[in-house]
């Protein structure tokens, strides 16, 4: 059974000819969606040839055909529609767009860290359509982004913490700003940041926010 994280992201994925799943570790999220059709065709990508192995065993014999397994870090000359690259950090992931020479419709993304720097990367070429904070234990930013000619434009909440999560909040972000809240405040009550005292105006902010669409 596939973690909420992990159901989510294959949830996000579009009905797409080709998809590559990139840093695919075991393989699960193209695996389903090899199963659940949503992609007919599936490359799994890793610089780890251990992990493209497994992926390769884990895959079903029934959709082998559909497979194929890349030992490789990035997405390069692949061509595909979709792109998921879910599970590393955020400045890997925009030297992975950087290195693609073509870069998919679509892209799925899971950035582990420097998550607003992967915004800020995505508007040059992306328009984001779902940017959501799940928690599966522990919090997770979950962005889905097409190509675009238009430049998007975003505010610095949304920069900082999602498009979506502003717009629309769920309860998994109401508590990840919380969680965030007594984080800082406790880093603060023990020394002094303006680093951190920046951050917690950004998440008080956010919460100002929230509360007033609750009105």
């Amino acid at each position: 059974m596939l973690s909420k994280r992990l159901n989510k992201l294959v949830d996000c994925l579009p009905h797409c000819s080709t998809l590559a799943d990139v840093g695919c570790d075991h393989g699960y999220v193209g695996i389903q969606a090899l199963e659940r059709g949503v992609a007919r065709q599936v490359i799994f990508v890793d610089i780890s040839q251990e992990c493209l192995n497994k992926a390769a065993e884990n895959c079903p014999a029934a959709f082998k055909s559909n497979a194929s397994f890349v030992c490789r870090n990035g997405l390069g000359n692949i061509r595909a529609d979709t792109a998921a690259i879910c599970g590393m950090g955020g400045l890997e992931i925009i030297s992975i767009l950087d290195g693609a020479d073509t870069l998919p419709k679509t892209v799925v993304l899971q950035p582990m860290r420097n998550v607003s720097e992967v915004r800020a990367r995505l508007i040059e070429d992306y328009k984001i359509t779902l940017d959501e904070k799940i928690y599966d234990g522990k919090f997770y930013d979950v962005i889905v982004a097409d190509l675009s000619n238009e430049r998007q434009s975003l505010t610095e909440l949304e920069l900082q913490f999602g498009l979506s999560n502003i717009s629309c909040p769920t309860q998994d972000f109401v508590d990840y700003l919380l969680w965030e809240q007594t984080k800082l405040t406790n880093i603060l009550n023990a020394c002094s940041s303006q680093e951190v005292r920046s951050k917690l105006v950004l998440v008080e902010q956010a919460l100002e926010i929230i509360r007033r669409k609750q009105l």
